[in-house]
């Protein structure tokens, strides 16, 4: 098969599947493209798609070996001159030229590996443009620049694709599919209705008039003001619920951060420091990035009281890039089976475990080798509920991301009114503990008080994970949830940053 089509949630993706020829397509490829998009457009349940290119290469465009290509309606490469009314996202890797140029162009959005060229390198061989790029390239990036690129057929790399306009963001490369899929979940969790009206209007208003493009959107408009008044409504209540509940902000105390070695064991990279909390000190397992400066994360462990886990999970964040702080909330007891695991759960009282968890929230935001003011906390199962709750609190968390669910570990719901915090689920499927319902329900939640919450279901996606049999942690035992959490934390505590060590 040289087109696959998954979903991921809400989001589809559209894989050219021809490596071998550096996914050129072919009649049959350009058959498979066609269903595949008629497919997504029939889908209520999928909002958004992604086309990509497997195996490193967006696409080299059609295939002038077999040259078997026939001038169909939906365009010579099957889809190219049909329309689908709901956003596309081209994720683009290595070359993109000529018809791979064209189906890019088609798609609403294109984000870029950095490694990725683009260029109308049929201009070499004599065949023409047919499949809407000198249509649709002067749109997207003005006159002279397509001209440029149809007339010269010179290669254009992703800097300057971004420069021009031609791709909306540069991600490193080899990322640019899980970065296009993010876009995607985020496109995807907005209404849709009013999403879609706005998106036709823009394509509907092109070549109008002035005074003919606004009445195109007084009436697209018109369809969706029920959905516009639901979501006033709803801003508005939680505006009022926010002003009645939020108390006045106070600057945080000053923290010194006291590092007390303890040595560093055997085969890690971090190393145990303590910090005072109102208590007396608590214990923490730092991991530091390559470069040894980056956005922080706070990690809390499951109840199970292993601590080696969420050692693991600092060291993997550090690896992507982050002072990652592995809290210690048993200080230092590691529990012996899941009966003692328990009973140091339920011991945990919430004026002990708040204090602790701010101090870390303090401790960390002053370490030196923090940047930013805002950090992450991730959590899992019973972790992921004190992560839920803390983010709740403390402003300065800014993303929350939870694991195998978030296991409530108190009768308080948390005060999501009062979140300043984005949110990324990684839901176990049907688990007791962590049902998709509970997901749905905070999802819901959080985006009517207009909080950038995506909760993903995976089925066991935590074993090997928060298991106490294993207590290890590998991110080949959650695959896609892992990839998901690195890009979100980057996405929201480092928009601005690549990551790279100073």
């Amino acid at each position: 098969m040289t087109v696959r089509y998954e979903t991921r949630g809400t989001v589809a993706v559209i894989s050219i599947d021809r490596p071998e020829r550096r996914n050129a397509i072919d009649r049959a490829t350009a058959k498979a493209l066609a269903d595949a998009w008629q497919r997504f457009a029939s889908d209520d349940g999928i909002a958004v798609a992604v086309l990509y290119g497997a195996g490193g290469v967006f696409s080299a465009g059609a295939d002038l070996v077999a040259f078997d290509l026939e001038d169909t309606p939906g365009g010579w490469l099957g889809f190219t001159r049909t329309q689908v009314d709901k956003p596309t996202i081209a994720a683009v890797e290595g070359y993109c030229v000529a018809g791979g140029l064209e189906m890019a162009l088609w798609c609403d959005l294109r984000i870029a590996g950095a490694g990725a060229v683009f260029g109308c390198f049929e201009r070499r061989y004599g065949v023409p443009l047919v499949d809407g790029g000198t249509q649709r390239l002067p749109r997207i990036v003005g006159l002279g620049r397509a001209l440029d690129m149809i007339l010269t057929g010179r290669p254009v790399d992703a800097a300057e694709a971004l420069e021009m306009g031609l791709v909306n963001a540069v991600v490193a490369e080899g990322e640019a599919l899980s970065e296009a899929v993010a876009l995607a979940e985020r496109i995807a969790a907005f209404p849709q209705e009013t999403l879609r009206a706005d998106r036709r209007a823009v394509y509907g208003g092109l070549g109008l008039q002035l005074a003919e493009g606004l009445e195109l959107e007084r009436r697209e408009g018109a369809e969706v003001l029920d959905v516009a008044r639901r979501g006033a409504e709803r801003f508005a209540a939680a505006r009022a619920a926010r002003n009645v509940q939020t108390p006045p902000p106070q600057a945080p105390a000053e923290v010194v951060v006291r590092i007390e070695s303890e040595g560093i064991e055997e085969g890690r990279p971090g190393t145990v420091e303590r910090f005072p909390t109102p208590a007396g000190t608590a214990r923490a397992y730092v991991s530091l990035p390559v470069g040894r400066r980056g956005p922080g994360v706070v990690v809390v462990h499951d109840w199970w009281g292993q601590r080696s886990s969420h050692r693991d999970v600092a060291d993997r964040l550090a690896e992507a890039g982050f002072v990652a702080m592995a809290v210690d909330l048993y200080d230092g007891v590691l529990a012996a089976d899941t009966a003692q695991a328990e009973e140091l759960m339920m011991a945990l009282d919430r004026p002990t475990v708040s204090s602790h968890l701010a101090a870390a929230v303090d401790a960390l935001v002053a370490h030196p080798a923090v940047t930013g003011e805002r950090v992450g906390i991730v959590g899992y199962s019973f972790g992921g509920g004190l992560a839920l709750w803390l983010s709740t609190l403390d402003r300065r968390v800014a993303a929350c991301v939870t694991y195998y669910g978030a296991v409530p570990w108190t009768d308080v719901r948390p005060d999501f009114g009062r979140a300043e915090a984005a949110f990324l689920g990684h839901y176990a499927s049907e688990d007791r503990w962590a049902s998709p319902h509970v997901a749905a329900d905070l999802e819901r939640g959080l985006r009517d008080l207009g909080r950038d919450a995506t909760f993903h279901v995976y089925p066991a996606t935590a074993h090997g994970f928060a298991d106490p049999a294993e207590p290890t942690f590998a991110p080949s035992a959650t695959g896609l949830a892992w990839e998901r959490t690195v890009s979100f934390l980057r996405r929201i505590l480092a928009p601005t940053s690549t990551l790279r060590p100073e």
